[in-house]
């Protein structure tokens, strides 16, 4: 709020997407980010002397343009849209990255299930085995194959799937599920993909 509060106080008050990076361990920002802006005049003034090199929480603020986006990236699928591969065949789960850390399962839930039924349980989101902290990815399991393609080609288009504000990667995943995976309640899910219900070990 403060930094969306420091760029609409000097007229750069269109912005689409504000994204800022913390740390996985702290939580603690890492000290840059990326802002988009719904014109290019607002992009222009942004850059000037007007803004760049302002004071913002006792620091100057340096403010230049982002590096291109490569293709096929989250900030890429943000700004431009990316392609998307064909669906492998009896494919109903989707792998999700570039979560936001405080990320729930209803959080995800919500988002997703705009594409298709969601199996219950079906949001799985990878954790560390010692502290709980979500890794910043998750699966998403659907009741059928219309359910994954929806997501996958809805998370292709800008700003078209976002959890907590922030644009997210969607993939199909072809593999089976890890047993690093652990669901809210602590327990260990594993799971060989397509199979019947899922089996839960503490």
């Amino acid at each position: 709020d403060q930094i969306r509060a420091f760029f609409t106080d000097l007229g750069c008050n269109d912005i689409l997407q504000l994204r800022l990076p913390v740390w996985q361990d702290s939580g603690r920002l890492r000290g840059f980010g990326h802002v988009v802006f719904a014109s290019q005049e607002t992009r222009t003034r942004a850059l000037s002397s007007e803004v760049n090199g302002k004071e913002l929480g006792g620091r100057y603020i340096t403010v230049k343009e982002a590096n291109a986006p490569r293709a096929g990236t989250t900030i890429g699928a943000a700004l431009g849209g990316r392609p998307v591969r064909e669906q492998p065949q009896g494919c109903k789960t989707v792998f999700v990255r570039n979560l936001p850390y405080t990320a729930t399962e209803e959080e995800i839930l919500e988002s997703f299930r705009v594409c298709g039924k969601i199996l219950d349980g079906g949001v799985r989101i990878a954790r560390n085995h010692s502290t709980g902290q979500s890794k910043g990815f998750c699966y998403v399991e659907y009741k059928n194959e219309e359910g994954a393609l929806a997501s996958v080609q809805k998370a292709a288009k800008p700003f078209g799937l976002q959890v907590q504000g922030r644009p997210v990667f969607v993939d199909y995943d072809e593999g089976t599920m890890k047993n690093s995976f652990r669901g809210g309640d602590g327990k260990l899910w594993a799971k060989e993909h397509g199979d019947g219900d899922g089996k839960l070990w503490a």
